[in-house]
């Protein structure tokens, strides 16, 4: 097997850089050595866009990855930004959306995360209701983010529960602090994720997980953050490679991260 994992490209999203992730893509089409491909989540942007025109203007990316299909295993995880995706159920979609997915290579066990998971503001109520927003009017965010969460009972019901007193303020002021890019949201606590991802790895284990937009590897070489495509992050354009238990996190179209974090 050798397996190339990418995440966050934030699609739809004004500083994603779209036309490298194409180029990414198009050079895998001429790869005759990969054999999995595994989208790690926030491809593209829910929680900033209209999602009909979001993929309706983005296509040809679509296009690219099912042509892909034909010729590797592509397997579609589901991020904060596109949680949405996993309520698409008995569909005639060209793709299987997943919560999480573990692929076994020979004696080495692969499992990939999108990361939400390792960064307790993420709230799956949340996640999902502003992939549901559904509008590009940034000025009605709150009203539209308000009637996503509670157009659903069970998750009125979960606000009810969780947030004391039950304040609508509240709720406004959490949806716009989970808004702002990872760069600036997570300064302080982009250690303490990694550190809870680290946490998780069994022996045998790799696990590739995104999210923070920060790209490493632990000196272990069994947790690697895949990074992102959005110019907002320092390193950008990033991937993974995996083949034979042996992960490498690349820049495309430069050289590859050989710096190791403790974790």
């Amino acid at each position: 097997m050798k397996v190339v994992v990418t995440s966050d490209q934030h699609i739809g999203y004004a500083n994603s850089d779209k036309a490298s992730f194409k180029q990414f893509l198009t050079q895998l089409q001429q790869d005759q050595t990969v054999t999995d491909l595994v989208l790690l989540g926030d491809v593209v942007d829910m929680w900033r866009r209209d999602a009909s025109g979001l993929f309706i203007e983005n296509w040809d990316i679509l296009e690219i990855i099912m042509a892909l299909k034909r010729k590797m295993n592509v397997y579609y995880v589901a991020g904060n930004h596109d949680y949405h995706v996993l309520q698409l159920l008995n569909h005639n979609y060209p793709f299987t959306f997943l919560k999480d997915l573990t692929l076994n290579d020979g004696s080495w066990t692969y499992k990939f995360l999108h990361g939400w998971e390792f960064d307790p503001e993420q709230e799956p109520p949340i996640m999902e209701a502003l992939c549901r927003v559904m509008s590009d009017d940034v000025g009605n965010f709150e009203s539209g983010a308000w009637t996503a969460i509670t157009r659903d009972w069970n998750d009125f019901k979960y606000f009810l529960t969780s947030i004391a007193p039950f304040e609508k303020r509240r709720i406004r002021e959490k949806t716009e602090r989970l808004q702002m890019i990872p760069e600036l949201r997570l300064q302080s606590t982009v250690d303490q994720i990694a550190k809870r991802a680290c946490a998780t790895v069994r022996p045998g284990e790799i696990l590739v997980f995104g999210h923070t937009h920060k790209p490493f590897m632990n000196t272990g070489e069994n947790v690697v953050n895949s990074g992102s495509w959005v110019t907002d992050a320092p390193i950008h354009n990033t991937y993974v490679e995996l083949t034979q238990g042996k992960p490498r996190l690349l820049i495309f179209g430069g050289q590859e991260i050989t710096d190791r974090v403790e974790c």
